[in-house]
């Protein structure tokens, strides 16, 4: 059981180690995948790499979004597969630098320590005795999430960080970590029952945040597409229409989760989640004000996204965990 749960810390891990990446613009620090400028242990100075590499990798790039395009266009997203094609400035080929390389190698590394941790919660799954069938599925369907994602997180390189693939990708890890804590539910077989409403409170929570969740993936991708062109000083989030609905958003999950936590006082049904959920929430809510008065500072953006995902799993663990009453 302690096994599930440190898997489920690795994932968010990954998600944090990911969003350290993408504040300090080191997502394309590794022009390839899953190596790191073809070698697995990545450069650390630009004479170890050949005068042409970027010319080389630009070309290895077209090719792989070639396939990609292909990939969306047969599951009905032919437009966003003309888009991509269409953008020419997708393979530009960053110059090298060794922090950028370096921070992306390590956000792989721990990616991959896991996924070995998924993969052993499925064998640990298929030496158990009782319940193997189930735990089974549920072990192997999280391998198969986490390929999809590793997958598609090679295609986030291969497009030079195209926004809404970067959108598509955090959705996957927020349902890894959905997974994660189904899979951590059936072990543990909680006898504690909660009531038909609380389990409807908590799927409504589930939507709201992960709906938050690519608002404010959108928001960031707008503002560096804006901080291209302008200085960071100079930004005022009001100014975007996704800002102001995803602030209107969070004005309604603070709502929300004072009304839950006055629900589950007056119903005694004191869980240990909601009260995760509603320091979270609100610390969250803090974060995000201090971001948006203050510019987006980068320490508060992988805290403010980390509360977001806590929160998620809080309302997850809910749904998951608890028996009708």
């Amino acid at each position: 059981m302690r096994f599930h749960w440190i898997t489920l810390i690795m994932i968010y891990l990954v998600i944090i180690a990911g969003s350290i990446v993408r504040i300090t613009e080191s997502g394309m620090g590794c022009p390839d995948w899953p190596k790191c400028f073809d070698q697995y242990i990545p450069p650390t100075n630009k004479s170890d790499l050949p005068n042409d590499y970027q010319a080389y990798y630009s070309s290895v790039r077209e090719k792989k979004i070639q396939k990609f395009t292909v990939f969306l266009s047969r599951i009905g997203l032919e437009d966003k597969a003309k888009l991509i094609k269409a953008d020419k400035s997708l393979l530009y080929e960053q110059p090298f630098n060794v922090w950028n390389t370096w921070l992306e190698y390590i956000n792989r590394l721990i990616g991959a320590l896991a996924g070995l941790f998924i993969v052993g919660g499925f064998i640990y799954a298929l030496l158990q005795k009782k319940d193997k069938l189930i735990k089974g599925i549920l072990g192997f369907g999280l391998i198969l999430l986490t390929f999809f994602q590793a997958w598609w997180g090679s295609m986030v390189v291969a497009t030079n960080i195209v926004p809404w693939v970067l959108t598509v990708h955090m959705v996957i890890a927020a349902l890894m970590i959905a997974w994660q804590i189904l899979i951590i539910s059936k072990w543990s077989k909680s006898v504690t029952t909660i009531s038909r409403t609380m389990k409807i409170f908590a799927l409504i929570g589930v939507i709201f945040f992960l709906f938050q969740i690519i608002m404010g993936t959108q928001v960031r991708q707008i503002v560096d597409h804006w901080l291209d062109s302008n200085l960071r000083s100079d930004l005022i989030l009001e100014n975007f229409r996704i800002f102001i609905s995803h602030r209107s958003m969070a004005l309604i999950i603070v709502l929300y989760c004072i009304f839950l936590v006055g629900y589950s006082f007056l119903k005694k049904q004191k869980l240990l989640e909601i009260n995760i959920f509603f320091v979270s929430v609100l610390i969250e809510a803090i974060v995000g004000k201090v971001l948006a008065d203050y510019h987006l500072p980068h320490l508060l953006q992988p805290i403010h996204l980390f509360l977001a995902m806590v929160s998620f799993g809080c309302m997850t663990r809910v749904l998951f965990n608890y028996k009708l009453s």
